[in-house]
């Protein structure tokens, strides 16, 4: 049976997260991340109900509708308790279940910083009095990513095969570009 965490009410799902014999780092650090990430959609939002007359509809309702999309993604992410083996069975299978938690981090993280990146990109669409809430937001996926990719890092340490430790360090080391052209201002 697949953990439902996120059904639970905050206090509950807190206590969960206490109560384990084991961390439960993964699912926290998604969960954080799909909360920056609502934060994120609603900034976008605001910014449009208030400048509706000056931004492109269409453009901005699509990129709305790529953070939501991106925040029910992690909510789903945060809903695999992997510490315990209850992880998709389809990527315990082909992966094996350590690889798996290099995926399940890979993927927190790629996801973490592909809102970032989207919330970066909406910086000069953003109505002025949600401005610093949006930069608040891009702060928080880009420090859920980094996160994600520490974890991806302490999973990479304990295997053994050369071929996944090569392609998750490739992944970390391009997550990691990509994270320090947010932090610079830059696009990718």
């Amino acid at each position: 049976m697949e953990a439902q965490f996120t059904s639970k009410t905050v206090r509950q799902y807190i206590d969960a997260v206490s109560d384990q014999y084991y961390p439960m780092t993964g699912p926290v650090i998604a969960l954080m991340a799909a909360h920056a990430a609502a934060l994120a959609e609603a900034c976008m939002q605001l910014s449009l109900d208030h400048q509706v007359d000056k931004l492109d509809w269409q453009d901005v309702t699509a990129r709305i509708g790529q953070m939501a999309h991106l925040k029910d993604t992690l909510v789903e992410w945060s809903n695999q308790d992997i510490s315990t083996g209850r992880i998709d069975d389809t990527l315990a299978a082909v992966n094996g279940y350590h690889l798996a938690l290099c995926d399940y981090s890979t993927e927190i993280a790629r996801l973490s910083t592909q809102a970032a990146q989207l919330l970066h990109d909406f910086r000069s669409l953003t109505y002025q009095e949600v401005a610093g809430d949006l930069e608040i937001a891009v702060y928080l996926l880009a420090s859920t990513a980094r996160a994600a990719l520490r974890l991806l890092a302490d999973n990479v340490a304990a295997e053994t095969t050369s071929d996944s430790v090569q392609k998750y360090q490739a992944v970390m080391v391009d997550l990691t570009r990509q994270l320090a052209q947010l932090s610079s201002g830059q696009s990718s």
